[in-house]
């Protein structure tokens, strides 16, 4: 691979980040906080501020300086934002004013950060929903993005799921700064099915025995949390210790009964592989019930699960036969051919603490169906698409930024699907690792990874746009290189080396992001179809705007995301 790094297409190197000074911080000592429930205000609207303040995440840490989302009626302050219930048959008026300092308190890379502006700006994105460009909260819809106390007022129309998004920030080259602040927060769509309460008709936990999970991970420096200084850019940044929903590696008193655990990972660029272990041994399985886009016809029971950054997994523990005992969510090491050089490993994340007595027995049997789910059953394409995954290197061999068909951000555009039209999109990846990429506007049915002869195609596809543009081919040992399609890629047909594999059960629900392998081509299927607001739209209207992108947020902000619009 690094004989590919004069062409700029394969991992080489990478730049090391500045340490911090390691605190020890005991485990297990902080309860495991649970965001509120967000208020509506007057006219039915739900007012949230970005400020920032103070969060006691450790007893160690009593005073860490973070951003959050919070409430104007005083009912949240701190790290993240209350969780957004929505019924998904309704439309909802959100409102998110920037009440932030005018400087960061983390370092910004002014390269990185680009021309609109360095300052404390915010463009608030509804990870996984349904809703117009305009309303979606990327950057290439809303390009101006909001100041200090501005207010970015966005429209939710109905969904079509129940199922868990989230929000958080988007700022163009500012996102991995502002989500590790704090810019983030759970939103739930309701339906008659998954009503969240005890007595829902599918039979699965609900009211207290509902925990979302928010999985990060932080470096803490004297008391404060560290990011890599604004002297470089790395191409990840992992975090020294873990922290859920706010908390240092915290813990959790549950009853010895089931529980409904929604995971999601909010980390900068760590993947995480969950397992419940009492010491060396098996705790309970996972029975999985959901992902990022809703429920699926059945439960999956699993005893690992694969999170990569923006993936959720919603899932029933039984806790019953474990009273008295102490489980921990460890960390495993990654599955075969998921890669990612995180450093350290976490190990543990959080603990559960088993204790009686019972307060209310709850559904007694694991689902055999869940009422209201769905399994993705999409028609055939109408087209198919290949996206180049690329890291560019210097002359040093360290990574500058990274691709997408070779391709920056603010590069014209050319991913046009039509409207009401369905289509594939392959993701063929030649850099070193694997990506998790997530579409805006749709959930997407996966449909396979197929491997592939990741030199060989660099290779050829290094020539085929030296070709192109009339320069030396920069590997002449392949004179022949195929045709350069209009995206500026190859077609992947001539270096497959093996059938495409089907993907995993619990991958096989409605998904907005999918983990790319590298050497392996990955395959999705989804329909354009516009929500409302966005229908009927002009040509070329800003409600018809939206990008996809590696959701590493490293990657993100430099320089793996693209626009794409949907047109009539």
């Amino acid at each position: 691979m690094s004989a590919l790094g004069g062409a700029g297409l394969m991992v080489a190197g990478r730049l090391p980040a500045a340490l911090a000074a390691p605190m020890s911080l005991t485990p297990y000592m902080v309860s495991l906080p649970i965001p509120p429930k967000a208020v509506r205000g007057a006219g039915g609207v739900i007012r949230l501020m970005a400020q920032q303040s103070t969060q006691a995440m450790h007893p160690r840490l009593s005073a860490v300086k973070v951003w959050g989302y919070n409430q104007d009626v005083g009912k949240t302050a701190g790290y993240l934002g209350p969780t957004i219930e929505l019924n998904r048959n309704s439309s909802t008026t959100v409102a998110f004013t920037n009440k932030l300092p005018i400087s960061h308190f983390l370092p910004v890379n002014i390269e990185i950060a680009g021309s609109r502006g360095t300052d404390s700006r915010i463009l608030t994105h509804l990870h996984g929903g349904f809703v117009s460009g305009t309303n979606d909260g990327n950057p290439y819809a809303t390009q101006d993005e909001y100041g200090l106390t501005e207010t970015q007022q966005v429209s939710y129309p109905p969904h079509p799921r129940a199922t868990t998004l989230w929000y958080h920030d988007h700022a163009l080259g500012m996102t991995r700064l502002n989500v590790y602040a704090g810019l983030a927060g759970f939103l739930r769509m309701r339906d008659d099915f998954d009503t969240g309460k005890e007595d829902n008709p599918i039979g699965i936990p609900g009211g207290p025995y509902e925990v979302p999970i928010l999985l990060q991970d932080k470096t803490f420096s004297g008391g404060q949390l560290f990011y890599s200084p604004n002297t470089t850019w790395i191409p990840e940044f992992f975090g020294k210790t873990p922290v859920v929903n706010g908390a240092v590696q915290p813990f959790l008193r549950v009853e010895p009964r089931m529980y409904r655990l929604t995971f999601l990972n909010g980390s900068q660029s760590r993947f995480y592989h969950l397992e419940l272990a009492i010491g060396d041994n098996p705790g309970p399985r996972f029975y999985q019930i959901g992902s990022e886009g809703g429920m699926f016809d059945a439960p999956v029971p699993i005893n690992r699960i694969l999170l990569l950054p923006a993936e959720r997994a919603d899932v029933i523990v039984d806790f019953r036969g474990f009273a008295g005992q102490n489980i921990e969510l460890k960390n495993r090491a990654l599955p075969r051919g998921v890669v990612s050089p995180a450093t350290p490993r976490i190990p543990s994340l959080m603990q559960f603490r088993v204790r009686g007595p019972v307060t209310t027995p709850g559904p007694q049997t694991i689902p055999t169906t869940l009422a209201g789910g769905s399994k993705p059953n999409l028609g055939a394409p109408v087209k198919t698409r290949y996206i180049t995954l690329e890291e560019v290197l210097d002359a040093a061999g360290n990574p500058v930024r990274l691709e997408m068909n070779g391709r920056v951000f603010d590069d014209p555009v050319k991913e046009m699907p039509t409207e009401d039209t369905i289509e594939d999109w392959s993701f063929v990846n030649i850099s070193a690792d694997t990506h998790p990429i997530h579409m805006h506007l749709t959930n997407f049915q996966v449909m396979g990874r197929r491997p592939i002869n990741g030199v060989l195609y660099a290779q050829d596809l290094a020539n085929a746009r030296a070709k192109a543009a009339n320069e030396p081919l920069p590997f002449p040992a392949r004179p022949t290189p195929p045709r350069l399609l209009e995206n500026n890629t190859i077609a992947p047909g001539p270096y497959y080396v093996g059938p495409e594999v089907a993907p995993a059960a619990n991958e096989k629900g409605w998904k907005d992001t999918v983990a790319a392998n590298p050497n392996q081509v990955t395959r999705i299927r989804q329909m354009f179809e516009l929500p409302e607001g966005a229908e009927g739209s002009p040509p070329d209207s800003p409600q018809r705007r939206y990008v996809y992108h590696c959701h590493i947020l490293e990657h993100e902000d430099n320089d793996m995301m693209r626009p794409f619009k949907v047109v009539q």
